[in-house]
């Protein structure tokens, strides 16, 4: 299982769907990884070095179906409490995978 941090600053591209669902904007990240990352956690950050302000479990993905954004996928998670931690990971531009 992993977890995935992602930049994503002033929430943007969050989307609140219903209850404690959110969406995320869409990311690059592939298939394999994206299996993996369901059950794990997603941690959004302002930062590499800031810890999360929002993340909870990964119930799913689903490819991105606009033009502008082939390649990348959505993650729909369920909002936790316990969120607020660095990530300790190695970053590669705006995202850093952990394996647990």
């Amino acid at each position: 299982m992993i977890d995935l941090h992602f930049i994503c600053r002033h929430g943007e591209n969050l989307t609140h769907l219903e209850g404690h669902r959110y969406r995320s904007g869409a990311w690059v990240v592939g298939t394999k990884t994206a299996d993996e990352a369901v059950g794990g956690n997603i941690r959004l950050h302002e930062a590499q070095d800031a810890p999360a302000y929002h993340g909870g479990q990964i119930l799913a993905w689903c490819d991105a179906p606009e033009p502008e954004n082939a390649g990348r996928k959505y993650f729909v998670y369920e909002a936790e409490a316990g969120y607020r931690e660095r990530c300790n990971g190695n970053w590669g531009r705006e995202k850093c995978i952990v394996r647990r």
